[in-house]
């Protein structure tokens, strides 16, 4: 990796956390060792999600849960 991979590596860190508390309202995640969206593990240490990707659709996909009145999926990793 360069350096502006690194540097892109970060931002996605950053806006995918920033991402996450924003939507939340008050609700508070938290670092599990895996990404809240798609379970992944690999270097996840202190994060929420993976990437954007997978903060986006965690987002949506807890919006509509909320829309649609459903309980929060139980983790598992």
């Amino acid at each position: 990796m360069d350096e502006a991979d690194l540097a892109f590596d970060a931002e996605q860190r950053n806006l995918s956390q920033a991402l996450a508390a924003q939507r939340l309202r008050g609700n508070t995640l938290k670092a599990i060792g895996s990404c809240h969206n798609c379970g992944n593990e690999d270097g996840i240490e202190g994060r929420l999600f993976c990437d954007a990707d997978c903060a986006a659709d965690w987002e949506y996909e807890d919006a509509l849960r909320r829309r649609l009145g459903l309980a929060a999926p139980a983790y598992h990793h």
